[in-house]
């Protein structure tokens, strides 16, 4: 290989494997763009809530309230009654499902986000200037107000604090997306008898 193209190899190595950068400099998140494909689903629907098993956590369910006008309460925690919350899914549900898992008696491991703008966690110094929180675990709060030294955190901690919620959220509201839009027909000559 010659040395100009392996340079170019390892320049696209190192790009495919680097975070995506925006302009500032700053990391590009994730769950803006997820968070307004969730909302755009719902409203195609006609829904307000969505819930669904999460399959990268046996056991665990996930669930969204859009209150229109501008804020998403998302949830992800486990559940006692397992039977019952995948029967109140599969009959759509939705509602009951959000308020089971918001009231789940388990609360280890759950994971609560009050998307105040509906448009992912957002720092609030980069974004709209609406602060997202985060609830780990029923009690541990993280304001995403760019203040970290009013929650006793540093910089460092903040932002791997941020960049941690963010993708977690990612793939939840991604999850949720997906459990709202309609599943594709099936394919030619696959009926109800064979």
């Amino acid at each position: 290989m010659r040395p100009r193209q392996s340079s170019r190899l390892l320049l696209l190595a190192i790009l495919l494997v680097s975070p995506a950068v925006d302009e500032t400099g700053a990391q590009r998140q994730a769950s803006p763009e997820a968070a307004r494909a969730l909302v755009s689903a719902l409203t195609k629907a006609g829904l307000d809530t969505v819930a669904a098993a999460d399959p990268a956590e046996p056991g665990s369910f996930v669930a969204a309230l859009h209150i229109e006008g501008g804020q998403l309460l998302v949830v992800s925690t486990r559940h006692p009654s397992d039977a019952a919350v995948t029967h109140r899914i599969a009959a759509r549900q939705y509602r009951d499902v959000y308020l089971d898992l918001q009231g789940t008696p388990t609360p280890k491991g759950k994971f609560f986000v009050q998307d105040a703008g509906a448009d992912g966690i957002v720092d609030a110094k980069r974004g709209s200037g609406s602060v997202d929180v985060l609830y780990e675990d029923g009690v541990t709060q993280t304001m995403f107000n760019g203040d970290p030294k009013s929650q006793k955190l540093t910089e460092a901690q903040y932002e791997a604090k941020l960049e941690s919620a963010d993708a977690r959220y990612a793939r939840i509201l991604t999850l949720l997306t997906d459990a709202v839009r309609p599943a594709p027909p099936a394919a030619a000559g696959q009926g109800a008898g064979g």
